[in-house]
C-alpha cells in the first residue's frame, strides 16, 4: 500500500487556448523558415505551459507552407520516411529509446522538419541528444502585464488589476489554470470598482485539469506533492526521512514535481492545485504526513510554526505543536497581539495549559475588553493556573478604564511588582494619594522595576503624583518631565503594551489642564504616530487632540478627531470625553437644538464612568453646558463627588482650575453672583503661583464687570488677551465680543471688535446653524436680495440664537441685529417671528 493509499481523484480534462504564432513564427524564422528542411525545434517547459499549442503552431505553419504534418500521437514513426516532411512529437520525455533514437535518426534527415515537446524530468540521454541541435523555446509561467495583454488580445478589453492578481495568486501564472479561470473571471468583474474584492469561482474546466493531471501521477509523484503542500521545504533529504524513500529516489520526485507544473518558483504549490490536491488525498494520510514533518522539522531545530498551527486546526492533540504555538504566541504579544491571540487559542486547542492570562493580554491589546475580562476572571478563578498576575494585571487595566477604580485596584494589588506604578496611578485617580505614595515609596531609592513597562508606570504615576502640588512654577515642568520619560520609555514597545493610561494621554490632560495647548497636541500627535498603548488608546489620543482644538476654537478639527475616535468602539471614558466633545462643540457653535440632542448623550455617559481625577475636563463642559440648557442641577451630585475628591487629593490645584473656570461660566450664564464666589476665590488663590489661573480669574472678573454693564474696554482687552495667550482664544474672543456688543463708546467697542476678531483668527468653525454633527454648511437663502451679513443673521436665527447670542457671534450689538431681522422680514413678507423662521427654514433647506 502506498504512503497515501485511497486517492479521491476524477477526471475532467481541460485545453488552455493561449496564443503563440508569434512565438512558433519566431522558432521558424530562427532555423530558416517553413520551408527548411533538416530543422529540429525544442520546446521545453513544466505542465500546463503550452508546449502542446505550440505545437500545433508550429505544424500549422508548416501545413500553409504546403508541407505534411504527421503528429506522432496519431502516426507511427515507420510511416515517417525519407521524403519531405514535418513531424510533430509530444511529451518527448514519455518515449522510450528505441523510439527517441528514431526521432534522432529523422532529425538528421535533410527533408524532415522535427518540432519535439518535453517536460524537464525526465532526461534520458537519447532525448538529450536531439534536442542539443536546432532552435529552443523554453516555456514557463505568465506574468502580470502577459496576462492583461492576453485578455485585451482574447476577450477584446483589458482585465480588471484585481481580477489579475487573483489569478496569478490562485494560479501562480501557470498558463493552462491561469487563462481559462482569467477568461472566466473578467467578464463577471467587468462592473467591479478599484476598492471591490475579487472572489474567483473556479470553472470545472480547471479543476479539472488540475485532477486528470494529479491522477497522471502515480502514489509517489503524488506523495511529494503531497508533502509540499503540507509544508515540506524543498529539500530531497527532508523528503526522503518525511516519504520514507532513499534520498536518490527523493530528488527524482522533487523534480517530477517540478516538471508537473504544480510548483511555484519558492517551493510552494500553486495555492489552487493544493487545495484540490489536500481535499482529494486521503486525511489519515495528509495528518501522518503533516506529523512526521513536523517532527522532523522540530528534531533540525527549525520553528515550523504553520505545520504546528495546521496540526491544532485539525485538533490533533498534539504536545509538540501546543508548546511551539505557546511559545510563538507569547513572543508575538508586543509585536502582534491578533496572531497572538489566535497562536494562543491554537496552543489551547492542543490541550496546552496556563494560557488563559496570555490569551487575555492579546485580546484586551485588541481591544477586546470583554473577551479579556472574560478570560482573565477564567485565569483569576482557577488555581490552578500559575499565571495569576499577568490576569490581574489585564483586568486591573481594563475595569481602569470602565471607570471601576476600585475593583482595578484590588486587581492590580494581586499582580505583582510589575503593577506597581499601575496601581499608584489608579489609586491617584481615585483619590487615594496617601496610599499612592505609599505603594511608589520602594521606587523612590535604588528600586529596579522588573521590566521596561514597570519602570515606565512608576514614572507615570509619579508623574501624576507631582502634578498635585501646588500648580507653581516648578511642579507642572516636574510632572511633564516624568510622564515625557515614561513616554520616551514605552514607545519602542508601542502597540504592543497594555496599560491602565498612557503617559501621553496624562501628559496632555496635564498640560490641557494647564493651558498648554501646544504642549499637548505635540506630546498626543506624537503618541498617535507610535501607537502607543496601541488600539485601546488609539481613541483616547484622539479624543484628547479634540479638546485640545476645541478649546482653540478650530472646531472643525475638532470635530474631524472626534469622529475618527468614534470609529472605534468606545470604553465608558472614552465615551465620556467624546459625548462631551459634542456638547461643547455644539455650544460653541452656539446650535441651540444641538446641545440639546448631544446633552442627553452626554447625561447617560457620566452615569457609566464614575467621575475621577481624570475625567474633570468633560464634567466641566458638562457643567456649563447645563447652566446654558437650566438643566444643571442634575449634576449636583458629580459635583459634589468632585469636591470631595479633590479635598481627598490637597485640593490638586492644577486639575481644579479649568473646573473652577468652568464653574464661573456657569454662574455667569445662570446669573448667579453666589454661586460664582468660590470658583473665583479658587482661581485667585491659584493665580499667585500659576500663570494658567491667572488668566482665568482676569477674565472671570472682566466677565462680571460685562454683565453688570461696566465696561473697562483696556481691561477687558487685557483679559480676552490673556486667555488667547494660555490657548482659550475662542473663550477670549467670546469675551471681547460680548464687551462690544454692551459697550456705549464707539471707541472702545471698535477696541473690543478688534480684539475679538484677532483671537477669532484662528477659529476655523464657520456658522453652523446645524446640529453638532451636521457635515455641509446650509445653501445660501434664495429667491431674496439679502446682503452677506443679513444672510449670516438669518442663519444663526434658524439656529435657535437669540439676538444677543447673535451679535456675540458677529461681533455686532442686540441692536444690530434687530434692525437686520426687521428688513430680512420685511423683504420675506412674513407676518411675525414664527412665520419668519418657517419662511427662513424653507429657504435654507434645513427642516424644523
Amino acid at each position: 500500500m502506498s504512503l497515501l493509499d485511497g486517492w479521491a481523484l476524477d477526471s475532467a480534462p481541460t485545453e488552455a487556448d493561449p496564443d503563440l504564432q508569434a512565438t512558433a513564427e519566431r522558432l521558424l524564422d530562427d532555423v530558416g523558415g517553413p520551408e527548411s528542411g533538416g530543422t529540429v525545434v525544442s520546446v521545453r517547459g513544466p505542465g500546463g505551459t503550452g508546449k502542446t499549442a505550440l505545437l500545433a503552431e508550429l505544424g500549422g505553419l508548416w501545413a500553409d507552407a504546403g508541407v505534411p504534418v504527421l503528429d506522432l500521437r496519431r502516426v507511427p514513426l515507420a510511416d515517417a520516411t525519407g521524403r519531405p516532411i514535418a513531424v510533430l512529437v509530444d511529451d518527448a520525455h514519455r518515449l522510450d529509446a528505441p523510439s527517441l533514437t528514431r526521432v534522432r535518426q529523422l532529425a538528421g534527415d535533410p527533408a524532415v522538419r522535427v518540432a519535439l515537446a518535453y517536460r524537464p524530468w525526465p532526461r534520458p540521454p537519447e532525448l538529450m541528444a536531439v534536442t542539443a541541435v536546432g532552435d529552443s523555446a523554453v516555456l514557463g509561467n505568465l506574468s502580470r502585464s502577459a496576462l492583461q495583454r492576453w485578455s485585451l488580445r482574447a476577450l477584446g478589453v483589458p482585465a480588471a488589476p484585481q481580477v489579475v492578481e487573483a489569478v496569478l495568486r490562485e494560479t501562480g501564472g501557470v498558463p493552462a489554470l491561469a487563462l481559462p479561470l482569467l477568461r472566466a473571471a473578467a467578464r463577471p468583474a467587468a462592473r467591479l470598482t478599484a476598492a471591490q474584492p475579487v472572489r474567483l469561482e473556479i470553472p470545472p474546466e480547471v479543476s479539472g485539469r488540475v485532477r486528470t493531471d494529479l491522477a497522471a501521477l502515480d502514489d509517489a509523484g503524488r506523495a511529494v506533492l503531497c508533502a509540499l503542500a503540507v509544508g515540506a521545504p524543498l529539500d530531497p533529504d527532508l523528503l526522503a526521512d518525511a516519504l520514507e524513500v532513499p534520498v536518490a529516489q527523493a530528488g527524482d520526485l522533487v523534480a517530477c514535481a517540478r516538471a508537473t507544473g504544480f510548483l511555484l518558483a519558492s517551493g510552494e504549490v500553486v495555492p489552487l492545485v493544493r487545495r484540490i490536491l489536500l481535499a482529494a488525498a486521503p486525511r489519515e494520510g495528509v495528518r501522518g504526513l503533516r506529523r512526521r514533518l513536523f517532527n522532523l522539522l522540530l528534531d533540525r531545530g527549525e520553528r515550523p510554526l504553520e505545520l504546528a498551527r495546521a496540526i491544532a486546526r485539525e485538533g490533533d492533540r498534539n504536545p509538540r505543536a501546543g508548546a511551539l504555538l505557546a511559545e510563538q504566541g507569547g513572543l508575538a504579544l508586543t509585536a502582534d497581539p491578533r496572531l497572538a491571540g489566535e497562536l494562543l487559542a491554537e496552543a489551547a486547542a492542543t490541550g496546552q495549559p496556563a494560557l488563559t492570562a496570555r490569551r487575555a493580554e492579546a485580546a484586551a491589546l485588541l481591544g477586546e475588553f470583554d473577551a479579556a475580562l472574560s478570560l482573565a476572571d477564567a485565569a483569576l478563578q482557577d488555581a490552578t493556573v500559575p499565571d495569576h498576575d499577568r490576569a490581574a494585571r489585564v483586568a486591573g487595566a481594563v475595569l481602569a478604564g470602565r471607570g471601576l477604580l476600585g475593583r482595578s485596584a484590588d486587581l492590580l494589588r494581586q499582580a505583582g511588582g510589575d503593577a506597581t506604578g499601575a496601581l499608584a496611578l489608579v489609586l491617584t485617580a481615585a483619590g487615594a494619594r496617601a496610599e499612592a505614595e505609599a505603594v511608589l515609596a520602594p521606587a523612590e531609592g535604588n528600586w529596579a522595576a522588573p521590566s521596561l513597562v514597570a519602570a515606565g508606570q512608576v514614572l507615570t504615576a509619579q508623574g501624576v503624583l507631582a502634578s498635585l502640588g501646588t500648580a507653581g512654577s516648578d511642579d507642572v515642568p516636574r510632572a511633564l518631565s516624568l510622564l515625557s520619560q515614561a513616554t520616551q520609555l514605552l514607545e519602542p514597545l508601542g502597540s504592543g503594551v497594555l496599560l491602565a493610561d498612557t503617559p501621553a494621554a496624562l501628559a496632555g490632560l496635564v498640560a490641557l489642564h494647564n493651558g498648554e495647548l501646544g504642549i499637548a497636541e505635540s506630546v498626543l500627535r506624537r503618541a498617535l504616530a507610535h501607537e502607543l498603548g496601541g488600539r485601546p488608546a488609539h481613541p483616547r489620543h484622539l479624543l484628547l487632540l479634540a479638546w485640545a482644538s476645541m478649546l482653540r476654537g478650530r472646531l472643525h478639527a475638532a470635530r474631524a478627531h472626534a469622529t475618527e475616535a468614534a470609529g472605534s468602539p468606545l470604553e465608558p471614558r472614552d465615551e465620556l470625553f467624546l459625548r462631551a466633545l459634542e456638547v461643547g462643540l455644539a455650544r460653541r457653535n452656539s446650535d441651540l437644538p444641538g446641545l440639546a440632542r448631544a446633552w442627553d448623550h452626554a447625561r447617560e455617559a457620566v452615569l457609566r464612568h464614575p467621575i475621577d481625577l481624570f475625567s474633570l475636563l468633560p464634567l466641566g463642559e458638562l457643567v456649563v453646558a447645563g447652566a446654558r440648557l437650566g438643566t444643571g442641577g442634575v449634576l449636583a451630585p458629580h459635583r459634589a463627588a468632585t469636591t470631595e475628591l479633590l479635598g481627598r487629593l490637597g485640593g490638586a490645584p492644577l486639575w481644579a482650575t479649568s473646573l473652577h473656570w468652568s464653574g464661573v461660566q456657569a454662574a455667569i450664564l445662570s446669573g448667579d453672583p453666589a454661586a460664582l464666589g468660590p470658583h473665583a476665590t479658587a482661581l485667585v488663590a491659584a493665580a499667585r503661583t500659576n500663570r494658567f489661573a491667572a488668566a482665568l480669574a482676569a477674565a472671570g472678573r472682566s466677565w462680571l464687570h460685562v454683565l453688570n454693564d461696566d465696561i473697562d474696554a483696556m481691561a477687558v482687552v487685557a483679559a480676552a488677551e490673556g486667555l488667547g495667550a494660555v490657548g482659550l482664544a475662542w473663550d477670549g474672543s467670546r469675551l471681547a465680543g460680548q464687551a462690544a456688543a454692551r459697550a456705549a463708546d464707539p471707541r472702545d467697542r471698535t477696541a473690543l471688535l478688534s480684539c475679538a476678531r484677532s483671537l477669532a483668527e484662528d477659529d476655523e468653525a464657520a456658522p453652523a446653524p446645524r446640529s453638532a454633527t451636521a457635515e455641509a454648511a446650509p445653501e445660501p437663502i434664495r429667491g431674496c436680495q439679502l446682503s452677506s451679513r443679513e444672510r449670516e443673521v438669518a442663519e444663526l436665527l434658524v439656529a435657535g440664537q437669540t439676538y444677543r447670542e447673535v451679535g456675540g457671534k458677529l461681533f455686532i450689538s442686540a441692536k444690530t441685529v434687530e434692525h437686520h431681522v426687521a428688513r430680512i422680514r420685511q423683504r420675506l413678507g412674513a407676518s411675525n417671528r414664527s412665520d419668519l423662521l418657517a419662511r427662513l427654514r424653507a429657504e435654507l433647506a434645513l427642516g424644523s
